[in-house]
């Protein structure tokens, strides 16, 4: 890529990020209490390093299902974290700003 062309990615970067198109937290997790705060909640995820974000993990998913379709290989969903947890941190944990 030349430097022009580099130009014109980070011009179009720019201007997603200031635009509204994307900026829904795709998360399922609505319970959550990082819901919609994804720096907090990549934040959380890169420290603990025990899994990635629900909102990256459909491209991880897509990459790996062709890798493994190479090796001939199964990927099986990951068990979601039910909502009554959640329901259950606000009742006995709730959060204090």
């Amino acid at each position: 890529m030349e430097k022009e062309q580099f130009v014109e990615v980070v011009k179009k970067l720019r201007a997603m990020v200031k635009s509204d198109e994307h900026a829904k937290c795709t998360c399922p997790k609505e319970k959550c209490e990082w819901h919609g705060k994804c720096f907090e909640c990549v934040l959380i995820h890169r420290v603990n390093a025990s899994h990635v974000p629900n909102c990256l993990q459909p491209i991880l998913e897509n990459k790996i299902r062709e890798i493994a379709k190479t090796a001939e290989l199964m990927v099986y969903p990951k068990e979601k974290t039910p909502g009554e947890y959640w329901d259950y941190v606000n009742e006995v944990c709730p959060k204090v700003d």
